[in-house]
């Protein structure tokens, strides 16, 4: 293990989905939009049939995750799903919380909420450029998800110790919205990130994803 998966004064996202997966159902049934949400699910998630885990995978479109989990509900005649979605993804497609409300959908969403853009920020922040478009402090913000969820009639929560989670995540029932607040700065390991050379991006070797022996 990194460093990159301990805990802050923020509860790490790793852990959060490592303490999560002893809620998840036999019949779990988990969309993810992209980033912190889908990068964790995937790496610590173990699922056992008939548990599914959706994702665009390798396409990495942001936004997907709220429309896929509400074709993956009624693809299980309005069953339940648990999406997990970054709070820059969850701006994307807001307006399909109404869609899960008036069909009464019992949608499961986590909003990874790391303040802003986290894979441009570390991208930024790999080529060493300066900061733009990413957070509230270089000109982009996001509201506050429970009050956007409560005006939708969907029941909203916060997630931001470990207290917070045992209180909250063993008891979801959807449709319901959980606004978890990680580190803005935790990073993402094994990930391979671009290297420059003569100030052109160049993809390591693949080796390079976790330290060669």
């Amino acid at each position: 293990e990194s460093p990159a998966h301990d805990d802050t004064t923020y509860i790490n996202s790793y852990r959060f989905m490592e303490r999560l997966q002893a809620y998840l159902k036999p019949d779990q049934v988990i969309v993810t939009d992209m980033g912190a949400a889908h990068i964790c699910a995937a790496q610590v998630l173990r699922l056992k049939p008939p548990q599914r885990f959706i994702s665009s995978g390798g396409l990495g479109e942001m936004g997907c995750g709220l429309p896929m989990a509400i074709g993956a509900s009624f693809a299980r005649g309005k069953g339940e799903v648990l999406c997990l979605v970054g709070d820059g993804g969850a701006m994307m497609n807001l307006q399909e919380l109404q869609t899960i409300i008036h069909h009464q959908l019992p949608i499961k969403i986590i909003v990874f909420n790391n303040g802003g853009y986290g894979m441009i920020r570390h991208t930024q922040n790999n080529a060493g450029m300066q900061l733009s478009g990413i957070d509230e402090r270089t000109g982009v913000s996001f509201p506050d998800f429970r009050r956007v969820a409560t005006a939708f009639g969907i029941t909203a929560s916060e997630v931001r110790s470990w207290d917070d989670f045992e209180r909250i995540i063993p008891h979801m029932t959807g449709p319901c919205l959980v606004d978890y607040i990680m580190d803005p700065d935790q990073l993402f390991v094994p990930k391979l990130d671009a290297i420059y050379v003569d100030g052109k991006p160049t993809s390591p070797r693949f080796c390079d994803m976790t330290p060669c022996v």
